[in-house]
Parts: C-alpha cells; sequence; structure tokens
C-alpha cells in the first residue's frame, strides 16, 4: 500500500528517527580493538622516544669528553652540535606542549595509573586539570611518564576533536595547530640545513611538509589535511609522538654526523657509546625485530663482538652488529647484551647493550566505504587496511559467492562487485609480514538486491495523477533512480509486459517502453478518474529482472 493511502504514524515517525541514529552510531563507532592498539602504539613509541633521548644525551656527552680532550680540533663541530640541540629541544618542547594540551581537551580530568603488575590495587591518581579548568601541562607530562597512553581509557576514540584541534582552532594564524606545526617543523629544517652548510646533505630529515599528498578521493590535499582530517583522537597523538621521534632521528643524525667528523682518523677513543637502532619498536606478531647496533666511536678496520639475548654475533664491514629475532610473544619486549671491544692494549672493554619494542596482534580491517551492506551488480568501494601494516602489503581475500574486484586509485582501495544471487561474502585481509602471508583479519558482509526503481509516465509517478493529453502513442515508460539510492539504468531495457486503463477494459502487452497506438486509444477513450495500470520489467544492472507496478489516476 501506498504512503498516500497510509500516512507515518507518530511511532513509526520515532522508530525511522531511532533507525537513523543507530546508523550514524555505526558510521562513527570505533572497535575496542583499534582503540587499545592506539594505547599499545602510543605506549611503545613514548618508551621508544625515552630510550632514543637517552641515546642522544650520550652522544652530546662523548662530544663533551671529546672537547676536553681536543679543544681546537673539536670546538668548532661541538658549537654546531649545540646550536642543533637548541633548536631541537624548542622543536621538542613544542611537539610535548601540543600533545599535553590535546591529552587534556579529550582525556577525563584525572588520570588513574596502576604502576605495580602484581598489585592492581596500586594506583596513582594525577589531576589533570588546573582549577580553572584549563589543562596542567606538567601533570599531563607526568601521567605520560608514569603510564604512557594506557591510563586514557576515553578519549582516545573522539572522532571530532582532532581535525577541530589541529585545522579548525583559533591560533595566533587563525588557523589550526597543524598550521603552526607546519611551519615550526619548516622553520627546524632551514636552520639545522643553515647550522650544517654543505654537510646538510648527509643528514636525513624525515619530515613530508612539503610533499604533496592524495586524499581519500585522489586529490591532492595539504600535509595537515593528510595528518590530521577525520582522524580519531587516538590517531592524532600517535602522529605527534612519532613527529617527536622524528625529530630526534634528526637531530641525531645531524650530532652523529658532527661527532664522526670530529674522530675521522682517530684510531683511539677514551669513551664508547653503544646505540642500538632498530628498524621498528612496534611489530606485529609472527614479524621480525631487527637493530643495528654501533659503536658511537670506532676504528673503521677494527671489529667487535656482541652477546645479544644469548646470540653471539661479529660486526661486519661498516663496523655494526645486526641483531634480528622473530617476535611471537605478544607485549612488551626487552633485548639485553653485552659489546666487547678490543681495546689499544689489546684487551677487551666490555658495554652494555638495552632495549625495548612491543610486539601486537595484527588487526585488519575491512571498511564499507558506500554503506553498511553491499549491493549485487553494483560497484561497492571497499578499503582494507591494519594498524602498522603498509597498505601496499595487503591484499583482500574474498569467499562465498561470484563477484569481480578491482583496484582502486589509492592502495588499499578497491571495488567490489558481487554477482546475482549472492548473500553473503567473507572478506579476509592477508597482509605479507617479512615474506610470510599472515591472516590479519576478516568480515563477513551481507548482499542485497538494489532496490526496486521508481517508474515515471509523462514526469509522473506511481500514485498521481496524470493527464490524458499527456499521453500518446509517443509516450515513454520511464525507470529512474531508487529514492535515496543512486542507481544508473539503460531505459532501453525496460518492457511493459502488461497495461490495464479504465475499469473493464481490455489488456494490452506492448513488447518495449513505449506506447502504441491501442494503447493511446484505449486512454483517450477512458474518463476521468479511470485508473491507468502498468507492469513493467526492467532489467536491473545486477542482471536480473524486476517487475515493477505503476498505477495513476486519469484527469
Amino acid at each position: 500500500m501506498g504512503a498516500t493511502n497510509c500516512p507515518e504514524t507518530p511511532r513509526q515517525k520515532m522508530i525511522t528517527m531511532m533507525y537513523l541514529v543507530y546508523t550514524a552510531m555505526l558510521a562513527l563507532n570505533v572497535s575496542a580493538e583499534v582503540v587499545e592498539g592506539f594505547r599499545s602504539v602510543g605506549t611503545a613509541m613514548t618508551n621508544a622516544n625515552i630510550n632514543l633521548q637517552e641515546k642522544l644525551d650520550d652522544t652530546y656527552s662523548n662530544f663533551d669528553a671529546a672537547l676536553q680532550n681536543s679543544r681546537d680540533k673539536v670546538q668548532n663541530s661541538y658549537d654546531k652540535a649545540q646550536k642543533v640541540r637548541q633548536i631541537s629541544n624548542e622543536l621538542k618542547q613544542y611537539l610535548d606542549s601540543l600533545e599535553c594540551e590535546f591529552i587534556g581537551k579529550v582525556s577525563m580530568a584525572e588520570a588513574k595509573i596502576h604502576t605495580d603488575p602484581e598489585n592492581p590495587e596500586t594506583v596513582v591518581i594525577i589531576n589533570l586539570k588546573n582549577p580553572d579548568g584549563t589543562t596542567n601541562l606538567d601533570s599531563v607530562r607526568r601521567a605520560l611518564q608514569l603510564g604512557g597512553f594506557a591510563w586514557m581509557e576515553k578519549g582516545l576514540d573522539d572522532t571530532h576533536e582532532a581535525p577541530k584541534f589541529f585545522l579548525d582552532g583559533a591560533t595566533e594564524n587563525g588557523t589550526g595547530q597543524a598550521y603552526d606545526l607546519h611551519k615550526k617543523i619548516s622553520e627546524y629544517v632551514t636552520n639545522v640545513k643553515e647550522i650544517l652548510g654543505e654537510d646538510s646533505t648527509k643528514v636525513k630529515f624525515p619530515f613530508d611538509v612539503d610533499k604533496i599528498f592524495l586524499d581519500k578521493e585522489g586529490k591532492p590535499c595539504s600535509w595537515e589535511v593528510k595528518n590530521f582530517d577525520e582522524v580519531v583522537a587516538g590517531a592524532g597523538l600517535v602522529t605527534l609522538t612519532r613527529m617527536k621521534a622524528e625529530t630526534m632521528n634528526a637531530e641525531f643524525d645531524a650530532v652523529n654526523m658532527l661527532y664522526k667528523q670530529v674522530s675521522k682518523g682517530d684510531k683511539t677513543f677514551s669513551d664508547v657509546a653503544m646505540i642500538s637502532r632498530p628498524r621498528s619498536t612496534y611489530i606485529l606478531q609472527g614479524g621480525t625485530y631487527e637493530t643495528k647496533i654501533n659503536v658511537a666511536a670506532y676504528d673503521s678496520k677494527q671489529t667487535f663482538r656482541a652477546v645479544i639475548n644469548g646470540q653471539n654475533l661479529i660486526s661486519g664491514d661498516s663496523g655494526t652488529v645486526v641483531y634480528r629475532t622473530t617476535c611471537n610473544t605478544l607485549g612488551p619486549q626487552r633485548i639485553t647484551g653485552t659489546a666487547y671491544v678490543t681495546s689499544p692494549d689489546g684487551g677487551e672493554e666490555q658495554y652494555p647493550i638495552n632495549d625495548v619494542y612491543f610486539v601486537a596482534k595484527p588487526a585488519g580491517v575491512v571498511r564499507l566505504d558506500g554503506m553498511q551492506v553491499v549491493y549485487a551488480g553494483l560497484e561497492n568501494p571497499i578499503t582494507v587496511s591494519a594498524a602498522g601494516i603498509d597498505n601496499r602489503n595487503l591484499k583482500p581475500v574474498i569467499e562465498g559467492g561470484q563477484y569481480k574486484l578491482n583496484k582502486g586509485t589509492e592502495e588499499g582501495s578497491y571495488v567490489l562487485i558481487p554477482a546475482a544471487g549472492s548473500k553473503k561474502l567473507s572478506i579476509h585481509v592477508d597482509a605479507t609480514i617479512d615474506g610470510k602471508t599472515t591472516r590479519v583479519g576478516s568480515q563477513t558482509v551481507f548482499v542485497k538486491d538494489i532496490p526496486a526503481p521508481v517508474v515515471k509516465v509523462a514526469g509522473v509517478e506511481s500514485g498521481g495523477r496524470i493527464a490524458k493529453k499527456d499521453i500518446s502513442a509517443s509516450t515513454v515508460v520511464i525507470a529512474t533512480k531508487s529514492k535515496d539510492f543512486n542507481l544508473k539504468i539503460d531505459n532501453r531495457m525496460i518492457r511493459i509486459v502488461k497495461m490495464t486503463v479504465g475499469i473493464g477494459s481490455r489488456e494490452e502487452t506492448v513488447n518495449g517502453a513505449r506506447f502504441n497506438e491501442s494503447i493511446a486509444s484505449m486512454v483517450k477513450k477512458a474518463v476521468k478518474g479511470d485508473k491507468l495500470v502498468i507492469l513493467a520489467e526492467v532489467m536491473m544492472p545486477d542482471g536480473k529482472a524486476q517487475t515493477v507496478t505503476y498505477t495513476a489516476t486519469l484527469k
């Protein structure tokens, strides 16, 4: 029965509104596994940044010792290193304050931190707010030092605050914080290059602030939009933590290069620091942890040996020990060992090696970019992704029915076209990690038939009133898109299988979508108020025919 004959009741309107709210909640929902992933990644990266800062401090200490031993030789490089240190600290402090301020906007008013894993009742409570309601940045820093991101039980799944804070918030430039951050990073790179001069070509700057990116629609977008538009709060925080690591890596490259210039040609040295440079401190289960161990200052012709987690290793031609291990145990992991370096008197000096990394369970995600279901015969955009894995190493595997799958414009995006008759499909996400293929996630999607199209005669939809003068032998029956559903129909694929005009009049079958003279004559003989009934057979894009009933009243 049409809506004209049965108006919506208040109860039906309420149910419709509740359905819309539920659909919106589904679209905004961020799973608990993804939130836990942000907590794990943020905590691991924060710990890794602390370790990297310790290595930087060791390098500066080595520089101090070298200056005391040979001031004339070291002074120039030492002064450059101190300038790099100063501007690096300024950028790190800015990133740190930005991170703490953002955490204050998305987290609760206080942090409850479990400091003793064996005694869950041991809790440190830190108030994160000032009396006037603003964020106490020092309190947030202390909470991060004690508990990483683990205490953030709320806020990481917030879907609004990151774009608002980084792109829309008011700053001295009248734009979001991301634009000020972009400016400061660009100034940092420029200043470091000016300090180093020609030697700046030997330093790697991991920032991509001046790169042109593509958004999810394949259109060019800025660094700010790529990093902070349409991201949840947890992703924004991890991005800031990553930028702190990028700053420290650039600083380490610059200072280490300056230190190597000082020690170039030296065959002996008075102090040694072992530096571990892991390929990544966030490893997926089944992947490989790899780190390169160097002596901070060394004779390139001299080898050294190391014992790390029971492995006996010898440095190669570059003076580097490479340690690898397969990661099967989840959670934080630690490597410990000792490096043995031959001293000038022929003996061996021992130096400790310590590092930490985090092993996480891979979690693949399948996102339906159009709706919560897929439609047979139509192009349904989907995206596959997994935290910590490059989209180029992911591949969707589909089971349960016939389909076509085409690659989209971006890595990880695809177009799925299920065949008619499919009811549901299982979409698996396979990842290639260190040469091995692992299934990291699965999702079942339901396949629906395309909704029936809307049929019009002389521009009038079913249930309306149509003038006799508008109907002739040249009248065409048109099927258009369904309501709120984008559907393209080739009207040459429409066939009228049955037509009735008036009460008791004869039926006329037309092989096509156009009226004939007989139909036009039937209409001409009908009187005002008679019914025009058409059964139209429409061939849908999925290859199935749907029969649609059209009814109109002559006026």
